[in-house]
């Protein structure tokens, strides 16, 4: 061979070892699929000053939105909430939180639906993220919805993004745009529009969830498409470019870029982020395992540039994620100091939780719960696979005791009532107490309860006992296993926690949810 034709063979070589290290490289720096795990739907992501901060979907469980923060992309920790409590304006649905920071001020533009049930975008601020913000009220309402809000800059000018027309019978879906003021709190000029769902391909006449990254000449708006919820969810991810925000914008020939892949569904509503010279897409889906039972977590995943059509594309499409094994941890509460951990959440349409904290013991009740309604301190789960366990009072007028919580209408739990056993169920809110075998006594001044749950919704309940924890049977004999389908709700995941029902306070000492594999129950 002649030096020549040796010498570009051998740079040839280099040039194919430094790709793959480059890629191995960007692959080692990934963290474990979930990076935020449990909940978190619609991931709303910023860096200010070498700090990440992600934002999501709460639904209607308070505190609303909650914030978490990273320093590389791989360990996140929550941080604060945008509100503590709903701001006035609102009744429900708090949606798709999106995060923009300008000149030393943090913006969260969030959908919150209005008192007579219409869905607007608001506006809140802060000059510190873990403080809190200050609403400053809605900003869009257009049609009979508006939600999903995407901030981006061109050529220093404002824009801001939402889907409408989903509530519209007789107009397609779009999403729309508009120049946003430079202090970030109002349109200006006309609304024009970006995309139109086709009803004819995958997006099946529903997209959303848009966000928007300038590369060289493009920008590219990013895209979820079809149902985004639930067990009948088809949700997936497509790209459109375009050189102006006014368009015309280009849908993505071979769309969707990004659905389902192994052991995660229906992928999509995340944020493009560039960090150490490499593009990360952070969104959500739901786990495979559980589904449709568990929330829907927080991923990443790297994509990348074809050198030939400037389009992006994903390995996870192919079935190549970064996923790697996740390991939950978990979770305790003595209720030590004189105010909850932070991760505790309610759902704050249903009622107003009244609280106290004081030596141990946690103090819980409810002034506007339907009286054959929990009212629920929740912990949102990060496997399907765990149990709950509580010491509380035997005595006492309240009934009081474990919940796995679907909705208001649909929930079941362990609990104790005048001194007896309870297992309950609430279905189409139709409330039943399950038949006890006549074995069990609660003796002492506390009791020790326990739910074992499997793939999200199967419960099988235990009492502490003398011999060990002791599976709850039937009068037959039979050992009580609820196979809770009816706790699926389309917006959240099932979730465990603490509850309290009727009148009077009900007292806890501790709560732990773990997923380490129980001790053998007595026979």
């Amino acid at each position: 061979m002649n030096k020549p034709l040796l010498f570009l063979l051998v740079l040839w070589l280099l040039g194919c070892s430094a790709n793959r290290n480059a890629e191995e490289n960007i692959a080692a720096i990934l963290p474990s699929n979930p990076i935020i795990s449990g909940e978190f739907p619609d991931p709303s992501v910023i860096e200010v000053d070498g700090v990440f901060y992600a934002c999501g979907t709460s639904n209607d469980w308070a505190p609303l939105y909650p914030i978490y923060s990273s320093v590389d992309l791989m360990h996140w920790e929550l941080v604060s909430y945008v509100f503590p409590e709903a701001p006035s304006w609102t009744s429900a649905g708090f949606w798709a939180p999106e995060l923009f920071y300008r000149n030393g001020t943090f913006f969260c533009y969030y959908t919150a639906k209005d008192k007579s049930g219409v869905s607007r975008i608001g506006v809140a601020t802060s000059t510190s993220i873990a403080a809190g913000f200050e609403d400053n009220g809605p900003i869009i309402s257009w049609g009979k919805e508006s939600i999903d809000a995407f901030v981006n800059v061109v050529d220093d000018q404002l824009y801001i993004s939402w889907k409408a027309y989903g509530l519209d019978a007789d107009k397609p879906i779009q999403i729309l745009g508009s120049r946003l003021s430079a202090n970030g709190l109002a349109l200006e000029g006309e609304v024009f529009p970006i995309l139109t769902a086709d009803a004819n391909n995958w997006e099946r006449g529903g997209i959303e969830g848009q966000s928007i990254i300038q590369k060289n000449d493009f920008l590219y708006l990013y895209y979820s498409g079809a149902a985004c919820c639930g067990g009948e969810c088809d949700y997936k991810l497509g790209v459109a470019r375009s050189r102006t925000m006014l368009g015309p914008w280009e849908k993505f020939p071979e769309n969707p870029i990004m659905s389902d892949y192994g052991s995660w569904k229906c992928p999509g509503h995340g944020t493009p982020i560039a960090h150490e010279e490499q593009w990360y897409y952070i969104y959500h889906a739901y786990p495979s395992e559980g589904f449709p039972f568990m929330g829907r977590a927080a991923l990443i995943d790297p994509f990348y540039w074809d050198d030939q059509s400037s389009w992006p594309y994903f390995k996870a499409k192919e079935g190549d994620s970064s996923a790697s094994p996740y390991s939950p941890l978990d979770f305790h509460d003595s209720f030590e100091g004189d105010h909850l951990k932070k991760e505790w959440r309610w759902n704050g349409t249903e009622y107003s939780p009244q609280m106290e904290i004081s030596k141990g013991r946690l103090q819980l009740s409810a002034l506007d719960a339907a009286p054959t309604s929990p009212v629920v301190l929740a912990i949102i789960p990060e496997n399907p696979s765990y149990h709950i366990s509580v010491t509380l009072p035997t005595q006492g007028e309240s009934f009081k005791g474990l919940c796995l919580y679907g909705t208001a209408s649909n929930n079941l739990g362990l609990g104790v009532k005048s001194g007896n056993l309870v297992v309950y169920q609430v279905l189409q809110g139709d409330y039943q107490n399950i038949p006890l075998s006549d074995n069990y006594v609660l003796e002492g001044a506390s009791t020790e309860l326990r739910i074992q749950v499997e793939m999200g919704h199967i419960a099988e309940f235990y009492l502490k006992t003398n011999h060990g924890w002791t599976s709850l049977k039937h009068p037959s004999g039979d050992v009580i296993r609820i196979k809770g389908d009816f706790l699926e709700f389309w917006q959240w995941g099932v979730k465990p926690g603490l509850f309290v029902q009727g009148s009077g306070v009900a007292e806890f000492y501790d709560f732990s949810l773990s997923y380490t594999p129980s001790s053998e129950p007595a026979n």
